[in-house]
């Protein structure tokens, strides 16, 4: 099998470390990675290169900012090394080579660069039929597409990712088909934009080749592009999801916290800030013609746009670049491996520093959602 051209894919813009970091990624584990047999092997690597332990001494957000990136690195290469066994898997089991050139895309945080240390899948599939191809045989390709797609979740769920609990999933019709099914269905969710298919786009918006050539999703990202192009009543039919999510402060700037349940005491920190800025930023991006994946991206060219004045493009940027490293304190409230436990924070294991910083973010991420409810299209 061919080793995927990951040349011209997106990837996570670097930080600088602090010199005591011992979270890293070096030549010596990449090539552990990619030589990973198992999925039981890959898991074993992903949770000792992902051991936040050394960084327990690290209390401030911005402290731990730096080690988001790498975090996702790790990832990256985890979860690529998880495509290729299915592939090898389904050879070893005589099912065959990939009969047309695929992709594997990554939705939500990771499409964004943005994964958190405890990550669900959010992934897709997509190939290229060619147009001489007999019915035999493309039904033949889609069954096997249908297979690999089955086998990637499953191994990646063996790995430590749980699948999203929305289903999107490479082993999900909706989310898996050759060039033209993706055209389609783009077309169908713009021509019918009601709460599901605003949420696909979204989503779809979000997407980032992770294994194989990006260039098979390009006729994709450009449908998408020629829709929103010119077309305020769709950018504003996107508004609402936009909106979604209610940020967890109240009257006086005090922060609201769970009152009853496991959480108790803890702040939703996913929910509450987080998605609140990422949903805005990628807003002000679409409505202005700005089509990248990562939030960090869309901030620097809505900067470089002069869509915001640059000293609130820099605010922003500072807030959410410490709201990555903030999303790593997570597990280490909670050491329970759940994916549920990774949005929450325990504000009484919060350092007074970072209490003023989320609290700032949550008034940041109030500001943001006014001004994206009056937002008007200009793309």
């Amino acid at each position: 099998m061919d080793t995927p051209n990951y040349s011209n894919q997106s990837a996570c813009s670097p930080l600088p470390t602090p010199k005591a970091a011992r979270l890293t990624l070096s030549p010596d584990q990449l090539e552990r990675i990619h030589q990973a047999t198992t999925f039981r092997e890959l898991s074993q690597i992903r949770q000792e290169l992902l051991d936040l332990t050394p960084l327990h001494s690290l209390k401030r957000a911005g402290e731990l900012a730096p080690f988001a990136v790498i975090v996702n690195l790790i990832q990256d290469h985890i979860i690529r090394q998880g495509v290729t066994l299915a592939v090898m898997e389904l050879a070893k089991r005589g099912v065959g080579e990939p009969p047309f050139p695929f992709a594997f895309i990554q939705f939500g945080s990771g499409g964004r660069c943005e994964q958190a240390l405890i990550s669900d899948q959010d992934n897709g599939l997509i190939y290229q039929v060619p147009s001489d191809v007999d019915p035999s045989t493309l039904e033949k390709a889609h069954g096997y597409f249908h297979l690999l797609g089955a086998t990637i979740v499953q191994g990646l769920e063996e790995v430590g990712y749980p699948p999203c609990q929305g289903n999107v999933t490479c082993v999900s019709l909706r989310w898996r088909g050759s060039i033209e099914q993706w055209l389609e269905r783009l077309d169908g969710w713009a021509a019918h934009p009601i709460w599901e298919n605003a949420r696909y786009l979204l989503l779809a918006s979000d997407a980032r080749v992770l294994w194989g050539d990006s260039k098979l999703f390009t006729p994709v990202l450009e449908r998408f592009r020629s829709l929103l192009a010119n077309n305020p009543l769709l950018i504003g039919r996107l508004v609402s999801n936009t909106l979604h999510y209610r940020v967890s402060l109240g009257l006086f700037g005090r922060i609201i916290p769970e009152v009853q349940g496991r959480y108790r005491g803890a702040i939703n920190l996913k929910y509450g800030v987080y998605l609140p800025i990422v949903n805005c930023v990628r807003h002000f991006a679409l409505a202005n013609g700005i089509f990248v994946s990562s939030t960090l991206e869309r901030i620097a060219l809505i900067r470089e746009h002069g869509i915001w004045p640059i000293a609130f493009c820099d605010e922003v940027e500072s807030h959410f670049r410490q709201l990555l490293g903030m999303r790593l304190v997570a597990p280490l409230h909670w050491q329970d491996g759940q994916y549920t436990s990774n949005s929450y924070i325990k504000l009484t294991e919060l350092s007074p520093d970072s209490t003023v910083m989320t609290r700032t973010a949550m008034r940041l991420a109030i500001r943001l959602q006014r001004m994206t409810e009056k937002l008007p299209s200009v793309y």
